[in-house]
C-alpha cells in the first residue's frame, strides 16, 4: 500500500471508528516509539488487508490506535491495537510527553508495589531516580506523601482498556503460536491472523490452551466487549502503548487543527 492509499484508508477507518494509525512512515521523529521497516511479501499483504478492513468494533467512548510493527524489548509484533478511554486522558498533563521508557518502568513498579520511599526505590532504579521521580510528579502521576512516593489511582493514569496483539502468518503454525505467547508480556489479548483458518485441529487446541485467538479473512467483525476482562497493565510495555496511543491522538489532533 503506498503512502497516499495508506492515509486514505486511515482516514476512512478514522471516520468510522476514531482510529489513528502509527507506523514508521507516519510517526514523527520525537514520537517515542520506533518501528521496523515494512518488508514486502504475503505476510505484509495480510497486514495491509487488516489495516484497510479493521475488523473490530470499537466500544462507545473508546478510541483506537493501531501500531504497525512497533519495536519492543521482546521483539516486533506485526500489529498492536490499543482501545482506550478518551475521557480518562482529558485531564492529563502535557508533561507526560516528556516521560521516558525508564520513567514508565518506574511508574509500573509503583503501580504494582504501592507507595515506596526513595531509599527503597534506589535499590531497583539506581540511575537518575530523582529526575525520573520529578518527571512523573510533573506529569501528575505520582505524589510525595510522608516521605513516600504514592502512585495516583490506575483509573486516572491508565487509559488503555484492551491492548490486542496480532501476528500475521501464512504458515509456520508453531512459530506463530510462540510469537503470540510472547505478546502476552504486554497485551491483554493475543491473536494469530491467517489468510484461511488452519485445518490442523492440534493447532486450534494449542491456541485455545494458551488463550490465543485465531483470526482469518473469513471471520466476521469482532466486538471488543467479547474479549473479556483486560487485566492491564501487564508490564511496563503496557504503559508504553498507553502513552503512545495518547501521543498519537494528540499529534493527529494537531495535524487536523
Amino acid at each position: 500500500m503506498n503512502q497516499a492509499r495508506r492515509r486514505r484508508a486511515c482516514e476512512t477507518i478514522g471516520r468510522r471508528m476514531a482510529l489513528t494509525l502509527m507506523d514508521r512512515k507516519l510517526a514523527p521523529i520525537d514520537f517515542g516509539a520506533t518501528f521496523r521497516a515494512h518488508r514486502p511479501g504475503p505476510e505484509r499483504d495480510l497486514i495491509e488487508w487488516f489495516i484497510e478492513r479493521e475488523p473490530i468494533r470499537i466500544p462507545r467512548g473508546c478510541r483506537a490506535t493501531l501500531f504497525c510493527e512497533p519495536q519492543l524489548d521482546s521483539g516486533v509484533p506485526d500489529l498492536v491495537l490499543v482501545l482506550w478511554n478518551e475521557a480518562v486522558t482529558r485531564k492529563w498533563s502535557p508533561s507526560r510527553l516528556d516521560l521516558t521508557n525508564g520513567d514508565l518502568r518506574l511508574m509500573h513498579y509503583l503501580a504494582i508495589m504501592g507507595p515506596q520511599d526513595e531509599e527503597d526505590l534506589e535499590r531497583f532504579f539506581p540511575k537518575q531516580l530523582p529526575q525520573a521521580l520529578e518527571r512523573l510528579e510533573a506529569a501528575d502521576m505520582i505524589r510525595l506523601v510522608a516521605d513516600e512516593w504514592v502512585p495516583r489511582a490506575l483509573s486516572a493514569v491508565f487509559a488503555a482498556r484492551h491492548i490486542i496483539a496480532i501476528e500475521a502468518k501464512i504458515s509456520e503454525w508453531g512459530a506463530a503460536l510462540d510469537q503470540a505467547r510472547q505478546n502476552f508480556w504486554f497485551a491483554s489479548n493475543s491473536f494469530v491472523l491467517f489468510p484461511r483458518l488452519p485445518r490442523d485441529s492440534k493447532f486450534q487446541e494449542a491456541a485455545n490452551a494458551s488463550g490465543i485467538g485465531v483470526w482469518s479473512r473469513d471471520d466476521a467483525y469482532l466486538d471488543a466487549p467479547s474479549l473479556g476482562p483486560a487485566r492491564l497493565p501487564r508490564s511496563y510495555a503496557s504503559w508504553l502503548f498507553n502513552e503512545w496511543a495518547w501521543r498519537a491522538a494528540t499529534i493527529d489532533a494537531k495535524g487536523r487543527a
